[in-house]
């Protein structure tokens, strides 16, 4: 079922001319797609309550490295199916179901959201205010079509609170005009309390082969950032990325983007190449680079960058590492 999902979201983004890559793995998810406007990491369910908050924390963490709208797409929750057209909510992250989802990329966005207490919609509450002025109709008239009482439409015209899809729909006939918001599925839910999860979320402990490779790196000039529960070890992007744009003169002022996605294993195995292969994919999806970084000669499938860690400690700077890249992409081409 899960499987299923996943091959027909990808081919709904496909079919709406978004670039497309699959996890194939364990991962905090499932697609990522993009196009010239939007980016999309995506997770598919079955159940959106077996999401994990760890799960949700590595999704969240990896679509803010990545620019991407974190989105999880499933078709039941706890032991009911979810409704078409209503945005649920796990762990701060949007949840729907495929079929809204493609009603979206049809441009046709979700208006209900699911809360504790039923399906609610979003309004705003001084075009209520002026659309109700306008008809010459009073607080009380409006609260008896509603069979709500009239401190709620004051409420709903403060924007202090929202009415339930079922009200919304007596207000809207009764008025002629649509009131309901869309939803923007790219907006995050608390924002305050995502950042404070995701500031604490680097508690897990390295290996100490990691730790002198992502030491290694820092030292050359990039910030990285690295990842849970995602096919790649981190996300590194040279902190002086402008300066040295402009003063290289070895030509790394033709790589569009320095954002490079990186597997670190001391030893060379056959999850790492596996895993490379998907990282590849998806750094090319990026317009980024992918790297495998060990103490190993790891045989890589041939357009997989591998780089062993006497090489790492030879170069200078960020410049260095680039050029290395760009020449061996090059070569394979």
């Amino acid at each position: 079922m899960r499987e299923l999902i996943i091959s027909e979201c990808s081919e709904l983004l496909t079919n709406r001319n978004y670039s497309v890559s699959q996890s194939y793995c364990r991962s905090c998810f499932d697609i990522i797609a993009l196009n010239n406007k939007k980016k999309f990491l995506i997770k598919i369910l079955k159940n959106i309550d077996s999401l994990s908050r760890e799960q949700s924390i590595a999704l969240l963490k990896l679509a803010k490295i990545l620019n991407a709208i974190p989105l999880l797409i499933g078709s039941r929750t706890r032991n009911y199916l979810m409704d078409d057209g209503v945005v649920y909510e796990r762990h701060n992250i949007k949840s729907i179901t495929k079929n809204t989802f493609k009603n979206y990329l049809n441009g046709n966005p979700p208006v209900i959201y699911a809360k504790r207490g039923g399906f609610f919609v979003n309004i705003d509450g001084k075009e209520l205010k002026k659309i109700r002025e306008e008809q010459h109709i009073s607080i009380g008239e409006l609260a008896n079509i509603a069979n709500v009482s009239r401190k709620t439409i004051y409420k709903y015209e403060q924007n202090a609170a929202n009415p339930s899809y079922e009200v919304a729909i007596k207000i809207e006939e009764y008025l002629d005009k649509g009131i309901a918001k869309e939803i923007d599925l790219s907006k995050l839910y608390g924002n305050e309390i995502l950042e404070e999860n995701l500031n604490n979320s680097e508690n897990y402990e390295e290996d100490e082969f990691k730790m002198v490779v992502l030491d290694l790196l820092r030292d050359l000039g990039f910030n990285l950032t690295k990842t849970e529960k995602a096919p790649f070890d981190l996300v590194a992007e040279d902190k002086h990325k402008e300066e040295n744009f402009e003063n290289s003169i070895n030509n790394i002022n033709n790589i569009n983007n320095t954002l490079i996605l990186t597997n670190i294993e001391e030893h060379d195995n056959i999850d790492i190449r596996k895993k490379a292969t998907i990282v590849s994919q998806i750094s090319e999806l990026l317009n980024g680079y992918s790297v495998i970084i060990s103490d190993d000669n790891i045989v890589a499938p041939k357009n997989i960058q591998t780089l062993t860690f006497k090489e790492l400690e030879k170069m200078e700077d960020t410049i260095d590492l680039l050029d290395h890249i760009l020449q061996y992409k090059k070569g394979i081409r």
